[in-house]
């Protein structure tokens, strides 16, 4: 027997979450969208039922909600205003010392990708706040960073999170020409030097998001491969009231206060922060050393001969899960095992899930791949970068 993608949501919310949750997909019906034809075997979900069962359980026993806490609801509002309040230094204020505004910039970017990593992120997923129209309400936090969370939620809530490192249809290791971030993608001369210049485009990644990428799925109503469902007029109106406030506030405002060479460089400097920040901390859980990929260009149809949940583990890897800094302030994205096991739970609990998954994995023979530092973790990304630079001579698991 094999189950597709649809099936695969579909189970996610009954085995984990009460039906009145579900997979937030897009801010329309995710059964519009037509789901790649990728489908996983379901002869061996032993593992998949047994750990849903006893995460239940876990909630269950401590009498506690899968969603965030109040420390989160804390963290979101501590976040914002150390956003506002550098915004507010370097826009009005404007403090004379070079040293001081560097500093601002690099806090005020590294904390907007914050608050992409703890709150858009946990917010889109649903796991933010028991109450739906919380969620949606945090989730147009994405929209404050500039792009859009409809799409974002398509790309990444469906496409990245049940096809992880599939090439033909996760739109998180597809990044041509300049990059090959898998064995499977065709391999360009270019690509020697990609583990040299790959940091100078994650940087630019933000500013190439918000202003080509998002538009180019507007205009194509496509995610990568995929279709997106028929926009509704408070789609329009989303994503055009996205990009003006994202004119005023990040572009117009400084510009008018702080003249153009000011702006400029504060401009890019915060953006290629944020850039590299995000970009690397989500490369280092799928394109790294050790881990597996599966191929679905040339006909967009695959059958994987393993059960979901076992996928997950072969394609993710959870990095320094005993730091708590970064566990706080990369919302949990160093857990991100366990995260594409249970989106739809915040990411505060998943350092008491990783015990479940870590004894379950053990009883049943399946590996659990982690680093034990960040910089390990980095140093195995920029070495797969490396490799994938040369032609292949990579095994795909």
């Amino acid at each position: 027997m094999v189950i597709n993608g649809i099936q695969i949501i579909n189970r996610i919310n009954r085995l984990i979450l009460p039906s009145s949750f579900k997979i937030q997909v897009s801010l329309c019906n995710f059964a519009a969208i037509i789901m790649p034809q990728i489908s996983f075997a379901s002869n061996n979900r032993s593992f998949h039922i047994e750990l849903n069962d006893r995460v239940k359980q876990y909630f269950k026993d401590k009498n506690i909600s899968q969603r965030g806490n109040a420390k989160l609801f804390f963290k979101a509002f501590f976040m914002y205003a150390v956003v506002l309040s550098c915004y507010a230094v370097l826009v009005f204020v404007q403090p004379s010392s070079v040293l001081l505004n560097i500093a601002l910039l690099v806090v005020f970017g590294t904390f907007l990708a914050f608050i992409g990593f703890n709150v858009m992120h946990d917010s889109c997923h649903g796991a933010f706040s028991n109450n739906s129209k919380v969620n949606d309400v945090f989730g147009y936090s994405m929209n404050f960073l500039g792009a859009e969370c409809r799409f974002w939620k398509v790309k990444h809530n469906v496409l990245h999170h049940t096809y992880t490192n599939v090439d033909g249809v996760d739109d998180d290791i597809f990044k041509p020409p300049f990059l090959r971030m898998s064995p499977n993608q065709p391999y360009l001369p270019l690509h020697k030097y990609q583990s040299w210049y790959m940091l100078f485009l994650y940087g630019i990644s933000t500013m190439f998001w918000v202003f080509w990428m998002d538009s180019l799925k507007y205009f194509t109503d496509k995610v990568h491969t995929t279709d997106l469902p028929k926009k509704k007029m408070a789609d329009h109106i989303s994503f055009w009231a996205t990009k003006l406030f994202y004119i005023g506030f990040y572009i117009v405002t400084p510009l008018v206060f702080l003249g153009f060479s000011k702006f400029i460089f504060g401009f890019f400097f915060f953006n290629f922060v944020m850039g590299i920040v995000m970009s690397v901390v989500f490369q280092l859980a799928h394109v790294v050393e050790g881990v597996g990929f599966a191929d679905a260009q040339e006909t967009g149809v695959l059958a994987i001969d393993e059960d979901w949940a076992i996928f997950q583990l072969k394609t993710t890897f959870d990095f320094c899960p005993e730091n708590k800094f970064l566990t706080w302030s990369l919302g949990g994205l160093n857990f991100q095992v366990e995260h594409h096991l249970f989106p739809k739970v915040s990411h505060v609990h998943y350092p008491e899930i990783r015990k479940i998954v870590l004894e379950l994995a053990n009883k049943y023979g399946i590996q659990h791949n982690e680093f034990p530092s960040f910089w390990i973790a980095l140093k195995s990304h920029f070495k797969m970068m490396h490799a994938l630079g040369r032609p292949n001579n990579l095994s795909v698991a």
